[in-house]
């Protein structure tokens, strides 16, 4: 894979092109650096809404996020007012944890979160956890032979109640070293002398979190409201540093000043197992290359054809997105059944490609083509679950109605990508 990033109209285009050269993600960032996802602030409370049990809270003049009560965990306040409870003109630490969607403020908590190579830190959180995305066994044996239970515990009594995340990246060290090309197949008696090394790296890993948790928590009731406690990269670079070295081969921009943060970015996170390349080819623009304007048009088209013939019509209002499965001009010598089966099936792993690629999010219907036995719908499901598997945002089916609507929820983080293309037109 190659990671493609492109500086017009004042915008960052990011683009992750698999190897035939087709974008598997596409994003738009607006470099202006204002509040983005990540961010810790010092809000002052503007309302508690205890009706839809929230509060709103001021980042800055004129900017308001939203805060579930029930994200109000370990709390670090600057300013108290005289009731226990929540109340305007109390001012505390909040981290942006979703960006504004439409008429909706953006996301807050007070679960203040760090991410690091191999682990997250969270503020608030509970317990020992280890990335889904990673297989079962591996999960497993990180949790039994990488961190034991007396470190983590040690730690809580030094910070206070906090929560370890480890990151799908620590896979990427055990399969690295064992010759493995795919993380997610590493397996724990394929590499039984590695744990020590994984546990190096954890444990640096997080003496570096928990330097910087301890920091948070001294600067923050001595800072003005308003102001930050902690800045993120622009986002288009955090994607680069989240990016697994494994997987992309290169993050290619013909922008020199882009590239000079990319390196420098890359040098301060230890992440040098990525390669960056400044395109200088003056006779063929970068654009033309690799076909970007052609990858954007088509993820943003309503019709998506299917190799078989038939074809996805996907559209978009406030509620929801919909996926519809037409079988257009699907033609094939096989039963019915089993011919509108194989269908469905390269329509479910299409579907799967579409809703990445576009960013969707939140409730998101696909209409498949109906068929008459029950265990082939499942074969559908089966295939959709394993598709989503590859999408680095939380996605979860959740099952089809008896109408043959295939119900499922993606984690709402980013505006879709046709939303942050018309902002910069």
């Amino acid at each position: 894979m190659k990671y493609i990033i492109e500086k017009k109209k004042d915008k960052v285009f990011s683009f992750l092109l698999d190897d035939a050269g087709h974008a598997v993600e596409i994003h738009v960032d607006d470099p202006a650096d204002g509040p983005k996802i990540g961010d810790i602030y010092i809000g002052i409370v503007q309302k508690v809404a205890k009706n839809i049990n929230a509060a709103f809270v001021e980042l800055v003049p004129g900017i308001n996020g939203y805060l579930p009560l029930d994200e109000m965990v370990s709390p670090i306040y600057v300013s108290k007012g005289p009731s226990p409870e929540l109340q305007a003109g109390d001012q505390l630490a909040v981290q942006i944890t979703r960006e504004a969607f439409g008429r909706k403020d953006m996301s807050l908590s007070t679960k203040i979160t760090l991410q690091g190579k191999h682990v997250v830190l969270i503020l608030g959180g509970m317990g020992l956890g280890v990335s889904k995305k990673l297989p079962e066994q591996l999960r497993q044996e990180i949790k039994d032979r990488i961190l034991c239970s007396e470190e983590f515990d040690a730690l809580q009594k030094r910070i206070g109640q906090c929560g370890l995340v480890v990151r799908t990246s620590a896979a990427r060290i055990l399969a690295e070293e064992s010759g493995n090309a795919e993380p997610k197949e590493a397996k724990a008696e394929d590499s039984p002398d590695l744990s020590e090394h994984l546990r190096r790296e954890i444990l640096n890993d997080i003496s570096g979190l928990e330097a910087e948790m301890s920091d948070l928590r001294l600067r923050a009731p001595y800072r003005s409201v308003h102001s930050i406690l902690k800045k993120q990269p622009p986002r288009w670079l955090t994607r680069i540093l989240n990016l697994s070295g494994q997987m992309v081969e290169t993050v290619v921009t013909d922008d020199r000043s882009l590239h000079r943060q990319m390196l420098q970015a890359s040098e301060e996170s230890g992440r040098r197992d990525l390669k960056f390349r400044l395109y200088e080819d003056h006779l063929v623009s970068m654009e033309k290359v690799y076909s970007l304007e052609r990858e954007l048009t088509r993820a943003l088209g309503k019709k998506v054809d299917l190799k078989s013939g038939g074809d996805l019509v996907i559209e978009s209002t406030e509620a929801l997105h919909i996926i519809d499965v037409n079988s257009g001009r699907y033609q094939t010598g096989k039963q019915k059944e089993e011919a509108l089966l194989d269908l469905n099936l390269e329509a479910a792993r299409e579907a799967a490609r579409q809703i990445r690629l576009r960013n969707l999010s939140g409730i998101i219907v696909i209409d498949f083509i109906n068929l008459q036995q029950q265990k082939n719908s499942l074969r559908i499901l089966d295939e959709l679950r394993r598709s989503v598997l590859q999408d680095p945002v939380r996605t979860k089916v959740v099952d089809m109605t008896k109408l043959g609507l295939v119900e499922m929820t993606r984690q709402k983080i980013e505006v879709p990508l046709r939303d942050a293309v018309h902002a910069v037109e």
